[in-house]
């Protein structure tokens, strides 16, 4: 029977293997044969419903890139704005609260963080219908709780030297979430190698190169930049003005906790609040449009090509790629991380679930060794 998880595909990690062997993928390119003659007013929300991770990103992302496309304007309205920082606060939110306390288990720690997670997260503002509404004091009083310091002072912290005050809240701050990342540092501080950073969207001249790369060097769930891998991420956002990326997965795990700081701020232009994600879009060619969006795991890119008259326009053709597409390379920054993880052994399990939590790939993956292949859902 085929399911929507089924068609989403699954990717194959195997520690210890030399890239390109250690990561497969068999996610399929589904946007172009479902929007396939569809008129451009249906696309967005058909779109929306095939992926119902990050939804609303794709909804944002599909309407930029189809009106681009037919010459439109296709700038984010601030309710659009409005509603990616609020469902990108929430993407962030589940994740830590809800999938962090089982993916990061390290064997011999303190059981009761479940427990304690979701309790903290009946609280949490963004889960609750119509967050944003009343404002931005109880995202910034419920961060507070759960970070158990001001979110402002733990921003300007991390900022100031990240590596640093990661470690030190995570050694001295109360609460369930610091003794998490406390319990996972002698598993996650490994350097790695990153890619580059996937930062097109700051340069007109860049995004048209991206765009004519599309359906040559993307093929196969496989983008290159500038003819080499790159990574994206809550570390790679427009307006995040650190020069280097976090060193270890460890620290993307925190990069990304002060990506939901930024979010429940109020709004301050390439700071904090809506204004923090970059989207936009333009026009490509004649009939075709580019969009992109920052999502909760990284740049997402659309890009819709259109013909007909303008009263009868339909889709003729459509590109997706994905954050997981770019972080999950076979020759990427995790490929090259597998290479020097055990297969087997005691750390095996607890330095895999950190490196993957800290890309967050968006489909099921399945961890395979030589002598068991153990398939693992994923939010």
């Amino acid at each position: 029977m085929t399911t929507l998880q089924s068609l989403a595909g699954t990717l194959r990690v195997r520690p210890g293997l030399q890239r390109p062997h250690n990561l497969a993928s068999n996610r399929r390119a589904l946007a172009g044969v479902l929007l396939a003659g569809r008129s451009p007013a249906e696309a967005p929300h058909l779109l929306a419903s095939l992926f119902t991770l990050c939804g609303h990103a794709h909804l944002l992302c599909a309407t930029l890139a189809l009106s681009a496309a037919q010459g439109q304007e296709a700038i984010a309205s601030p309710a659009q704005r409005r509603a990616l920082r609020r469902e990108t606060a929430r993407d962030h939110a589940l994740r830590i609260g809800l999938d962090w306390p089982v993916e990061l288990y390290v064997p011999g720690a303190m059981p009761a963080w479940a427990d304690s997670s979701r309790t903290s997260l009946l609280g949490c503002p963004w889960l609750a219908d119509g967050a944003g509404s009343k404002g931005d004091a109880e995202g910034v009083a419920w961060l507070a709780d759960l970070l158990g310091v001001s979110p402002s002072d733990w921003l300007a912290l991390w900022e100031r030297e990240p590596a640093e005050w990661l470690g030190q809240w995570c050694e001295r701050g109360r609460g369930w979430l610091p003794a998490l990342l406390d319990a996972c540092a002698p598993f996650g501080t490994t350097t790695l190698r990153p890619a580059a950073p996937l930062r097109p969207h700051g340069n007109p001249a860049d995004l048209h190169a991206l765009a004519a790369g599309l359906g040559t060097a993307f093929e196969a769930a496989a983008p290159t930049w500038r003819g080499q891998c790159a990574e994206t991420g809550t570390w790679t956002r427009l307006h995040d003005l650190r020069a280097e990326p976090p060193a270890s997965a460890w620290e993307r795990l925190g990069a990304r906790i002060a990506d939901l700081v930024r979010l429940s701020l109020s709004d301050t232009p390439e700071r904090g609040g809506a204004a923090w994600l970059a989207t936009g879009a333009l026009q490509t060619a004649t009939g075709e449009g580019l969009a992109w969006v920052e999502t909760a795991r990284g740049l997402l890119i659309h890009r819709a090509r259109i013909d007909g008259r303008p009263a009868d326009r339909r889709v003729a053709g459509y590109d997706i790629v994905a954050p997981t597409d770019w972080n999950f390379h076979s020759l990427g920054a995790v490929a090259h991380a597998l290479e020097r993880m055990p297969a087997e052994g005691r750390e095996a399990g607890p330095l895999l679930r950190i490196l993957m939590a800290a890309y967050d790939p968006c489909v099921r993956f399945a961890v395979e060794s030589r002598t068991a292949t153990a398939e693992l859902p994923h939010a």
